[in-house]
């Protein structure tokens, strides 16, 4: 199979065969980079991407040395990409409605491949080909990890990471090549930007300020200034429950930015993107991903692909919901699809999801358990200490954070004060949940630097300012507003509640976990939202089963912080024959742990297409029924070489889908 791919500084359009490369000679846009240099490479991306969550201070808590006196090397921003770096492969690759590939990101990889991809902003009104009509489309950016072999007729596999407003470009980047350790090298790869999001335009930012002419462009490094700056001001504020007065300023704040957007979108009318990013337009853009891909290669091939102009699919988190409204609009066109991590599409569209946090403080408590068993090996453990011992120091810890005086100490690298913020914390720890196999040690040693009052390890919370100042292009990329219109543009009904009325979902959420103030401030953000999408979003509760062209399949851990097993059960159920495998393990996604059987079940299902039997279940009890369970287990001792790759191949995903930035679920 060939694809066409675009070398630079040439005109013709090449076919080049990737299972014959050129053996004479380096090609010209090819650098050969050590592979000690690579990794440190791309690291330091990775870190970058994550530069403007809270949730990477757990990485770099982690990655304290048990003296706990090691410091966060301000040295360390001196190697990151610079602006023109990072865009460099965007900002020269041309968009089409065909896909036409150019290679990109050589320090990261020998063959990855970009693309941008034309397709209507709006399906059902689609432009014209006059200029006026440029701005109602949209570029969707790809990054291919291609097959090695040319006899590959397999149909490629899109990945994405969730959100939403994760980026699928980022995240191929990382772990597009260890797939194809799992599914094979004859398995080609595909990480999109959805839109609104990463490197795909138009890019959802409400916040760029108005051109100052007609012909004059938006000014969008002004407008991440002014985000930066609302965010910091925000922040006084905490979670939805810090004090008697934060819901309602906040509140009034998330209102304050809807109207911010809407003011745009009415500016640029049919141009905004705003109302034109959920995910049924996501859905319908990959089916013309789907459609490009098959246009672009070479249909010789005497083999019959059975996946042939079908979705080959595995989405985490958010990316179940998209996959699951990609099956409900387009049930013909699903080859194999893997939902991990899954989002009951009902609880989703709702104004709160209050259910999906059922199982978050049964992953909390099994801190305590582990931090029990490990003894003096947990920073936070103390002779004589019980794990009900350690679970009330916990809740005493926080409550005095929470309630008590404010703590305040100076930033040791930057010099500057800091109150510490406990609604971070509590973030970091919610954080830590999703890879509790991973981080559970690095939160019994942020749980020890509060007992001991060591908050200056806090100050590595607090970076310089430099950062931002250094690299605007990145953080815009990231700092966007994509999460807000496809979440927002998700809801069937507008949601408009009074602080009183959302002070009672919150009180709903609160009745499963101390966390609801966590997850209920991220979903504010939808309250007062104002731009309908076009056309309008439609509800997932439907009568009846979906009949798939092959069946699903489900993933879910036992406890899952935002996506229980419950919701995999109830969602499976909506498909017919989809089947479902609880891996017997907490955290987020199956990825979160190790587990020689889900692997196995995951790689039948692709390549062989053996699906695990549906739930079986009766009555309401969803969690009373029958499905395939698999252990977690780490124990390579008995496994052949073979085997031993393909689980160290599920590791370093796991590893990776860690560094991925967490934008919600």
């Amino acid at each position: 199979m060939d694809i066409r791919i675009i070398q630079p500084h040439h005109h013709n359009h090449q076919r080049i065969d990737r299972a014959k490369p050129n053996m004479g000679a380096e090609p010209p846009h090819r650098t050969v980079v050590p592979a000690a240099q690579a990794r440190r490479r791309s690291w330091v991306k990775l870190r970058l991407l994550a530069a403007a969550t809270v949730i990477a201070g757990v990485y770099i808590l982690s990655n304290h040395n048990s003296s706990r006196t090691q410091r966060w090397d301000a040295g360390d921003y001196q190697d990151l990409p610079t602006t023109d770096e990072l865009q460099a492969p965007w900002n020269k690759i041309p968009p089409s409605e065909d896909l036409e590939w150019h290679p990109c990101y050589p320090e990261l990889g020998p063959s990855f491949l970009c693309a941008r991809l034309t397709v209507p902003m709006d399906y059902t009104n689609p432009p014209g080909h006059t200029c006026r009509d440029d701005g109602r489309k949209v570029h969707i950016a790809l990054v291919l990890q291609p097959a090695t072999n040319k006899s590959s007729t397999k149909s490629p596999m899109l990945i994405n990471p969730g959100g939403p407003g994760g980026s699928g470009t980022a995240f191929a980047l990382i772990i597009a090549p260890v797939l194809q350790t799992i599914f094979g090298q004859d398995q080609p790869i595909i990480g999109f930007d959805p839109r609104g999001i990463g490197f795909t335009t138009p890019r959802a930012d409400c916040w760029a300020t108005p051109p100052e002419c007609a012909t004059c462009p938006e000014n969008h490094a002004k407008g991440l200034l002014h985000r930066i700056e609302w965010l910091n001001m925000n922040v006084a504020y905490g979670g939805v429950n810090s004090s008697s007065v934060s819901l309602k300023y906040l509140n009034a704040g998330q209102r304050a930015v809807n109207s911010l957007c809407a003011e745009r979108n009415d500016r640029l009318g049919g141009e905004s993107i705003l109302a034109h990013a959920s995910t049924a337009h996501v859905a319908r853009d990959v089916v013309s991903i789907i459609d490009s891909w098959e246009r672009s290669i070479d249909d010789e091939e005497a083999v019959v692909n059975p996946t042939k102009g079908k979705l080959v699919y595995w989405g985490f988190s958010y990316g179940t919901y998209l996959g699951a409204k990609f099956a409900s609009m387009f049930p013909d066109r699903v080859g194999r699809m893997i939902l991990d991590g899954v989002v009951d599409p009902e609880w989703y569209e709702a104004p709160v999801w209050a259910e999906s946090l059922r199982d978050t403080d049964k992953i909390l408590a099994s801190f305590f358990t582990f931090c029990f068993e490990q003894g003096e090996n947990c920073a936070l453990y103390r002779d004589g200490d019980t794990s009900e011992k350690i679970g009330d120091r916990y809740t005493t810890l926080m409550e005095k954070l929470e309630h008590g005086e404010p703590v305040t100490f100076t930033q040791p690298d930057y010099f500057f004060p800091i109150i510490l913020d406990a609604h971070l914390l509590k973030s970091l720890v919610f954080g830590i949940l999703y890879s509790p196999k991973q981080l559970f040690p690095a939160l019994g040693m942020f749980l020890n630097f509060l007992y001991e009052q060591d908050y200056e390890k806090f100050g590595m919370l607090y970076q310089d300012i430099q950062l931002s100042c250094a690299l605007p292009g990145q953080l815009g990329v990231v700092l966007n507003d994509a999460q807000r219109a496809i979440m927002c543009g998700d809801k069937t009904k507008p949601v408009n509640l009074t602080v009183a009325e959302f002070r009672q979902e919150y009180e709903k959420m609160a009745e499963f976990s101390d966390f609801a103030d966590i997850l209920s401030t991220l979903l504010l953000q939808c309250n007062g939202w104002d731009i309908s999408s076009s056309p309008p979003a439609a509800s997932s509760n439907s009568e009846g089963q979906v009949k798939t062209d092959f069946p699903m399949l489900f993933l879910s851990n036992t406890h899952d912080p935002v996506t229980p097993l419950y919701a995999a059960v109830k969602t499976a159920l909506k498909f017919k024959d989809a089947g479902l495998v609880e891996q017997k393990a907490q955290g987020h996604c199956t990825l979160s742990s190790s587990s020689r059987c889900t692997a196995k079940r995951v790689q039948d299902y692709v390549l062989h297409g053996k699906v695990p039997p549906a739930p079986a279940v009766e009555g309401d009890d969803l969690l009373g029924g029958e499905w395939t369970q698999c252990e977690a287990d780490d124990d390579m001792s008995e496994l052949s070489v073979e085997e031993k790759e393909v689980l160290m191949a599920f590791d370093t995903v796991r590893s990776a889908f860690q560094m991925v930035p967490q934008w919600g679920v």
